[in-house]
Parts: structure tokens; C-alpha cells; sequence
């Protein structure tokens, strides 16, 4: 079997040019360094002279009077203070030839050093100005100014005040503005992430050889209108008294008859509920009838039907008690789509037309989102003032609108500012309900999210990338024993041999109710009381440690780990090179010299971002974007996968944004309350499916009218934040769940002093394996405490010269990526220190610095206020390049590498 590379790799670009910060560069960064270090090194090495000499003028002296004169001289020059040229010439005529001499010279070394940094004080002081107005300029960089109408309109609206001030009048609101700015641009020059406006995307081809485009790639836009919007209208429907009756209502899928009572579980927001209802009444009716009814009902038709069989009930009291089941998550209320179906807007436009009813409220929900989809056609063509307006009247016809349909359902009117892609709602007086309503009032930038992207291609040399790809899932093959799913798969097995006979068919539904008030309750209710306890090392681990406690004994700051480093597979495992699988990477390629012997050969080296599964996982989110082959070229290589098998997806309540992608898989599974984005025919049904032991491979087995089912995770939104029956279900495959960070802890254990005295500044390897594949970036952890701060008193000048000095001093590189508080690390996080600033948000993630630019020593300076006991930085990898031979500066950018093994 051999590695079938994608063809059609997704490429995410930062969307400004690097070289853009070019011109915030001090130019004579390094001439200045370096002259200041030569006057320093000849001060110190004449204070010295100095120093000595006058020491033994002092000894021979018999005058106490002049002693002490001396002794105050000897203490001036050695505290570096400044000697006074006149009270140096009354002392008598008793220096030697010698002394006389290097005090002559000290105190021209003293005086050139004074000049010197005089001089370059004001052009600092100047030149910063002339940043800032450089910045002022960027400030109006339309891809930036488009970017903040969705993600910062404060900032937006502010800069334009900012632009009109005159840098030297700046004062510290100015200065908090231009430090939102700069973390805004330098994210757009040098990250390829998230996703948004200040990126784009777009799709790498393969060729036999590298093709570079001679001029810039053509970026797009496209808008597109938040689900959040899709949840909101359903929320408030469901209450409506004239248009609830007119959704479609299916039974939920996990509802069973046991023992006179009807056994269904419910998913509201993702958060599950085991119910009961007695099967007798009204309650079974609806559950036989929905049971046997092949086409789409709506509730008006249900309930006319049930007057028509219960003697002496009415259309409006079966309505009611409907709703009441409705409530309780017996019925599920839809419209014929759901918010992670690309194109939901158009078929919820589509169900509400095709309804041909007089309803008034029916009307303003067509009129609503035609006019959205006018709102949409005209921002994508507009500048930034236009969509400005375009947003506000945008956010004013959906108030009217969804004020007007809440009125009419008796719903309040509050507004409750909250995040629209995120409401939890709690249950009612304890009771679980999935029709609770929280009031929101969306603002313009909530109606929307725009991608941008280039449909022109990037294009890849085969050779280097399939030796690359080759040699990445080699070692991702020896990671395996790290697997993250590994654990619970394991726990899964042993519940089901315990609890059940060997040969048992267990409906999946009943065995995740016991799983989880057996396994996974208990464990959340140990975690929440005790903190979650810290795994013991595994036979692997264990011998791995050891291997790398013999190569890391002189830390060197490249750990390169060869095919021959890692354990061979133990005697009877069937080697991972005999399975399918298919996987994915976000790496950053670049090209250097490999030493190969005496010679440098060429080479593709390639950092590793992120391990992804495959199969279009990420890539979805963003396929429609492009030619619909691409995905169709997804699907025919998932089919390829395990043929034998039923794929299927998974998908729960969750209505992410991100996770909207077409079809990439044949099959999906419908859990309860969950957002179903295939047609009917092709949804397997939850309680339909039984989990079984497979003796022949020591699994558990998900089986489907005998078939084996494969049951797959392809949203983007992270694997815990699904529900727990998401969760579990997703085990049910041969996938592995691999991140190197377990590995790199590893390493870092063997770096860190752990439990010695730790040292202020700990160097942390670069970690690659066979040469050219880079695992980890070279690494510093640093103790904040010791990082110099700007004094009181201490011009900006000075401090960016001794701040650059401590860097060079301890082998911190120029450019980085600073990170005030970094998940996934070894250093666990400590009780903030009183008197500091709490983080933020975002501080776990990457900000690039420039030591060579002032106005990012100012950025770091005011980062540092924020940061935690410890910062993490590392080093800028690839570095960023001149121009190269296409002609134009090109963008950082990262792939989405994904292959197959058949």
C-alpha cells in the first residue's frame, strides 16, 4: 500500500504581505548594537585599568585628605558615574604617564558613548514618529478596515479620529489604539490563522515541477449570513401560534417502547437528557403514527389528525399538548433543513415560499431573508463606508422583523446581549425543556462572516512533497502508542465485557446510558471535585524517556530523531502500514540545503502546525468556496476508504458556524436534536444500530443491518465541545486521534530542570525528525520576572538597547512569536501574582515581535504587563524571505496537507 497524496490541498495565506513591516525597522538596528558594545567593552576595559592604578595611588598615600579625593575618584569610575573634568585637573601631578593616559581615553570613550546615544536618542524619538504615521497610513488599508467591520467596529470607528492626530500629541488613548492596530496588522502579515477576513484561502495543485506565478494572486470575497440567525427563527417559531403549526415534526430517533413507557433521549444545545413518558394517550398515538409515516408532516396536519381519532378533543387542546411533547423532546419541529447545511438560507427560503400560506408572519419571514440576500450581493461589492450602512440596515430589518413574529408569539422583547453562535440556555425550574427562549438582538456584525479566498492556484513539487509526506506519516506511525483516543477505546471494551456476555448485540443507545452513568459520570463528578489526575507514564513512554534522557544530556538545541530512535512494534501487533487510514497536517514548507555527507542536496523542509485526521476535515468548511470537483474528488477518495465498511458522519445539536460543509461521505448518523444536513434516504437512524465485541481484532463493533459501521468526525469545531453521544460514537472507528504535543512534553521533561533549582531562562530544542520533518520549533521559556522592564526615568531608546542586549546575551533571536500564556505545556499555570494584570482571551496565542522595530518593543512592553509567571517564545520558522524569483513578495502562507493509505 502506498501513500495517496490529495491533490487539491487547502492553502491558507496571511493577508498582508510581511514586507509591509519592513519600513518599521530601525536600519542602523545592528551598526548601533554593535558600536555600543565596542564603547562599553573599551569603558570596561579602561575602568578596570583605572580602577587598579588608583587602587595603588591610594594605598601609598600618607595625605588622608587626598586618599579619600582618591577613593571618591576610584568610586565614581567604578559606578560608572560621571567623572568631573575639573576636579579631576586639582588633583596634584601623580599620575603616571600610563594612568594619565587611560584616564584621558576613558573619559573620550565616556563622552563619545554620551554623544553617541545622545545623538541617537532624538533620531529614535523622531523616527518613531515617522512610524507612526506609517501606521496611520496602514490604517486605512481597506483589507484591514473590511476585517474590522466584522471583528472590532470600536477600534473601526475609532481610528478615524486616530489617523487625524499628530504623533507627537499622541496620548495614552492614541497609544492603546495604535497597540490594537499593530496586534491587528501583524496578525494579518504573519498568521495564517483563524480564519477570516484578514486571511485568505485558497487550493495547491500538484505538478512535476514548481511553477512560480509571476505576479500576485486575485483575492475574492464571500459573505455569507450566521446560522445563529436559522437557531434564533426556530426558537421563536416554535412559539408562534400561526406558524408552528405549519414546521415539519418528526419523532425522535432514540424513541423506544420498554415496559409501558416510551425511552427517548433528548439533546437541547448538547446538553443530553434521558426521558420517560407513559406509553398510553395521546403520547402513543403520535409515536405509532409517526412511526409508520413515510412523508414529511406538519404539525397542523398531525393535529387534525389526532382530533379526528381522540373522541371529544379539539384542534387547539391537541395542538397544545403537542407542544407539550415538542417540550419534552419527543418531537422534534424542523424546517426541512438544518444551519450546518451550506446552503440553508436558500432552503429555508425555499420551505417558507413553497408553503403558499396567506400568514402574514410567513411573509416578513420571505421578506426578511430576500432582503438579506441583497444585503449580501451588495457588501461584497461595496467599500467599507457602504457596508457600514449596508450592516445597519441589515441589523434594523431583522429587529423589526424578529421583534414583530416575537410580539405576535408572546415572547419578551428584552434584548439580552449575548453571543448568538453560543446560547446555553439552562433548564426551566429544573425541568428539561428543549422551547426555552432567550431574547437577543443581533448587531450588524453578527448577521454576517466573510471569507476571503483566491481561485488562482498555488502550485507544488510532487517529488518534494511526497518524500516529505512520506517520512511525516512514518512518524506519525510511530506515535500511534500516544493515541488519544486509545484510553477510552480501551475503557469502552472492558465496560461492555463486564457488563455484557461476550456474544451480546447491544442497542448503542442503551449501552451509552450505561456507559455513561457507569464511566463517564462518575469520572466529570471526580474531576470536578478533585482537579483531573495525571496519567502514569505507559511501557512506551517510559522507554522513550529513557532513550531520550541519553541524547539530551548536553541539550543541544536541534534534537534530530531518526526512523531508528522509536520502538519497533511489539511481537503480534499488526503493523499500522497494513490498515487504512487517512490523515492531515497544517505544515509551512520551505527550501534549504540538506547535508547529506560532504554535499548539500536540496530539500523541502516542512513545521508542523497541527496533526489533523483527513478526509476533508477543516477543508469542508471551506469547499464551496471553490469548483464543486474538489469535492466530489473528496467523496470518491472517502469512498475508497475501507469500502466495506458504512461511513458514516456524525453530527449532533451543535450549530457552529464552522462546521457548515457539504457531503463529503455517503451516509450520516441522526442523533436526537441534532442539525441533519443529508437528505432522509441517507440518515441512519440511531436506535437501529447495536455495539457488539469483535473476538478476531479485541474491538468493539457498531453494526448497522449487518453491517459494520464507521462512524466519523468532519466538522471543525473542536471533538470535545460535541456531546457526549457525539463523543462516544466517534470511537467507533480505526482512526487515530494523534498530536505531537505528548511527544514534545517528553523531550521538554529532559530540558526542564523539574524539581532542581529552575534557571530564569530555559532553551528548549528544535525537534525534527529525519531532517527535514520539524515537529517543534526551537523553544525558550523565560520567567517573567527576568525579563528587564523600562525604568522610571529610562528613555525609549535606552530600553530598546538594553532589552536587545538581553536577548543577544542569551541567544533569543530577533524575530518570534511571543506567547503570554501557552496551552499544552509542560509549566503548569500558577495563581496570578497580586498586584498584575489578568490575561486575555486570546494571549495563548501567537504574536509576532521584531526586536529590531520600535514600535513592537513598545507592543512587547505593554504584552508583558499581562503576561503569566512564565512566557513562552519561538522562533520564527520559516524565516521570513526577500523577494523571491517569481517576481513578488510573497504572503506567509501554510498548507493543508491530507493523503490517503489504501
Amino acid at each position: 500500500m502506498s501513500i495517496e497524496i490529495f491533490p487539491h490541498a487547502l492553502v491558507r495565506y496571511a493577508g498582508m504581505n510581511y514586507q509591509a513591516f519592513d519600513s518599521f525597522k530601525l536600519e542602523e538596528f545592528k551598526g548601533i548594537l554593535r558600536k555600543d558594545q565596542q564603547m562599553k567593552a573599551a569603558k570596561a576595559k579602561l575602568k578596570v585599568l583605572i580602577c587598579e592604578g588608583l587602587f595603588e595611588l591610594i594605598t601609598v598615600q600618607t595625605n588622608d585628605a587626598l586618599r579619600q579625593r582618591l577613593i571618591n575618584l576610584k568610586r565614581q569610575v567604578f559606578n560608572d558615574k560621571k567623572v568631573s573634568l575639573q576636579k579631576l585637573e586639582e588633583l596634584p601631578d601623580m599620575f603616571s604617564a600610563e594612568l594619565a593616559l587611560d584616564f584621558q581615553n576613558y573619559l573620550q570613550v565616556s563622552q563619545h558613548m554620551e554623544t553617541f546615544h545622545q545623538m541617537n536618542t532624538l533620531n529614535y524619538q523622531k523616527l518613531m514618529l515617522e512610524h507612526s504615521m506609517k501606521l496611520q497610513e496602514m490604517a486605512m488599508d481597506t483589507g484591514l478596515q473590511n476585517g474590522l467591520l466584522l471583528s472590532s467596529p470600536v477600534l473601526l470607528e475609532q481610528l478615524a479620529g486616530y489617523v487625524q492626530k499628530e504623533p507627537a500629541s499622541f496620548r495614552q488613548k492614541e497609544l492603546r489604539i495604535e497597540f490594537s492596530l499593530l496586534r491587528y496588522l501583524t496578525r494579518m502579515c504573519f498568521k495564517t490563522s483563524p480564519f477570516s477576513t484578514f486571511t485568505y484561502t485558497g487550493i495547491m495543485q500538484l505538478a512535476k515541477s514548481g511553477i512560480p506565478s509571476s505576479v500576485a494572486k486575485t483575492v475574492k470575497n464571500s459573505l455569507r449570513l450566521n446560522n445563529a440567525l436559522f437557531e434564533y427563527l426556530k426558537s421563536i417559531l416554535v412559539h408562534h401560534p400561526a406558524v408552528n403549526e405549519l414546521l415539519t415534526i418528526k419523532l425522535n430517533k432514540t424513541a423506544v417502547i420498554k415496559a409501558d413507557k416510551i425511552h427517548f433521549l433528548v439533546n437541547f444545545n448538547n446538553i443530553e437528557s434521558f426521558q420517560l413518558l407513559p406509553a398510553s394517550g395521546l403520547q402513543i398515538l403520535v409515536f405509532n403514527y409517526l412511526k409508520d409515516t413515510q412523508e414529511p408532516v406538519n404539525m397542523k396536519e398531525l393535529a387534525n389528525y389526532m382530533a379526528d381519532v381522540v373522541e371529544q378533543a379539539d384542534y387547539t387542546s391537541i395542538k397544545n399538548y403537542l407542544f407539550k411533547l415538542v417540550a419534552a423532546g419527543l418531537l422534534e419541529p424542523g424546517m426541512e433543513t438544518s444551519g450546518i447545511d451550506p446552503q440553508w438560507n436558500h432552503k429555508l427560503l425555499k420551505f417558507f415560499t413553497g408553503l403558499e400560506s396567506s400568514e402574514p408572519a410567513v411573509f416578513q419571514i420571505i421578506y426578511l431573508f430576500k432582503q438579506l440576500q441583497q444585503y449580501q450581493l451588495a457588501y461584497v461589492k461595496s467599500d467599507t463606508v457602504k457596508r457600514k450602512l449596508i450592516l445597519d440596515y441589515a441589523e434594523k430589518t431583522v429587529a423589526d422583523v424578529f421583534q414583530k413574529l416575537q410580539a405576535e408569539a408572546g415572547l419578551p422583547l428584552i434584548v439580552e446581549q449575548s453571543d448568538p453562535g453560543r446560547i446555553k440556555t439552562p433548564p426551566v425550574n429544573g425541568v428539561f425543556e428543549t422551547l426555552n427562549f432567550v431574547p437577543h438582538h443581533f448587531s450588524g456584525r453578527q448577521l454576517f462572516y466573510e471569507d476571503c479566498y483566491t481561485p488562482d492556484p498555488e502550485i507544488l513539487e510532487d517529488r518534494y512533497l511526497k518524500e516529505f509526506t512520506a517520512k511525516a506519516d512514518q512518524l506519525l506511525n510511530h506515535l500511534l502508542p500516544l493515541d488519544l483516543l486509545k484510553t477510552e477505546r480501551e475503557k469502552m471494551i472492558s465496560f461492555f465485557l463486564e457488563h455484557y456476555p461476550a456474544q451480546a448485540q447491544v442497542k448503542v443507545i442503551d449501552f451509552y446510558q450505561a456507559y455513561y452513568f457507569h464511566v463517564k459520570k462518575p469520572e466529570k463528578e471526580k474531576a470536578a471535585g478533585a482537579g483531573a489526575a495525571l496519567s502514569d507514564m505507559g511501557d512506551w513512554e517510559k522507554e522513550i524517556s529513557g532513550k531520550l534522557a541519553m541524547l539530551t544530556q548536553h541539550k543541544p538545541n536541534t534534537l534530530d530523531l531518526g526512523n531508528d530512535f522509536f520502538p519497533k512494534p511489539s511481537p503480534g501487533v499488526t503493523p499500522v502500514a497494513a490498515t487504512q487510514y487517512s490523515r492531515g497536517l497544517f505544515v509551512q514548507f520551505y527550501k534549504g540545503k540538506l547535508q547529506q555527507g560532504v554535499q548539500n542536496q536540496d530539500c523541502v523542509f516542512g513545521v508542523i502546525n497541527t496533526v489533523l485526521p483527513g478526509m476533508g476535515k477543516v477543508s469542508g468548511r471551506f469547499l464551496p468556496l471553490f469548483a464543486a470537483d474538489i469535492t466530489t474528488d473528496f467523496v470518491k477518495y472517502n469512498a475508497q476508504l475501507h469500502p466495506e465498511m458504512l461511513k458514516v458522519e456524525l453530527n449532533d445539536a451543535s450549530s457552529f458556524n464552522a462546521n457548515i460543509h457539504p457531503s463529503l461521505l455517503t451516509h450520516e448518523l441522526a442523533l436526537p436534536g441534532g442539525n441533519k444536513s443529508y437528505p432522509e434516504k441517507q440518515q441512519i437512524p440511531v436506535d437501529e444500530l447495536t455495539v457488539s465485541f469483535e473476538q478476531q481484532t479485541g474491538t468493539l463493533k457498531l453494526t448497522y443491518q449487518q453491517q459494520q459501521v464507521f462512524t466519523y468526525d468532519l466538522c471543525l469545531e473542536s471533538f470535545y465541545n460535541r456531546s457526549n453521544l457525539y463523543q462516544l460514537l466517534a470511537h467507533f472507528n480505526q482512526e487515530t486521534k494523534l498530536s505531537l504535543q505528548p511527544f514534545i512534553n517528553l523531550v521538554d521533561t529532559c530540558y526542564l530542570n523539574m524539581g532542581e533549582q529552575e534557571h530564569d531562562i530555559e532553551s528548549l530544542p528544535r525537534i525534527t525528525y529525519e531532517n527535514s520533518v520539524i515537529l517543534r520549533r526551537k523553544t525558550w521559556r523565560i520567567k517573567t520576572g527576568c525579563i528587564p522592564v523600562q525604568q522610571p526615568g529610562e528613555t525609549a531608546y535606552a530600553y530598546f538597547i538594553r532589552i536587545n542586549v538581553w536577548r543577544s546575551q542569551h541567544g533569543i533571536p530577533v524575530m518570534l512569536f511571543l506567547f503570554l500564556r501557552k496551552r499544552s505545556f509542560v509549566i503548569q499555570p500558577s495563581a496570578q501574582a497580586k498586584g498584575k494584570k489578568e490575561g486575555l482571551g486570546d494571549d495563548y496565542k501567537p504574536q509576532f515581535i521584531s526586536f529590531e522595530q520600535p514600535l513592537l518593543v513598545e507592543m512587547f512592553k505593554r504584552l508583558l504587563v499581562r503576561a503569566g509567571d512564565y512566557v513562552i517564545i519561538e522562533e520564527m520558522l520559516p524565516v521570513a524571505n526577500a523577494t523571491t524569483q517569481s517576481g513578488y513578495d510573497e504572503p506567509v502562507k501554510e498548507y493543508l496537507l491530507q493523503w490517503y493509505k489504501y
